[in-house]
């Protein structure tokens, strides 16, 4: 699966660091899911457990005029 893209700012909590669900030290880092974790923690897991969907990256958007050739 490889890196996760988490560009998104819904994976930063402001409100303050939480435990991390896999590896226990502090993190403001949120999956896609709400679980407190670190992104290198969530891509080591994901490369243990393969077709497994808890840690996924965000959507990547389109490109306006995508395949737009004018």
């Amino acid at each position: 699966m490889g890196l996760l893209n988490w560009h998104s700012g819904e994976h930063f909590d402001h409100r303050g660091a939480c435990p991390c669900t896999l590896c226990g030290k502090s993190t403001p880092l949120r999956s896609h899911t709400g679980e407190a974790v670190h992104k290198v923690c969530a891509e080591a897991w994901n490369e243990q457990h393969p077709g497994a969907d808890r840690f996924c990256s965000d959507r990547t958007p389109k490109r306006q005029n995508e395949g737009d050739h004018a």
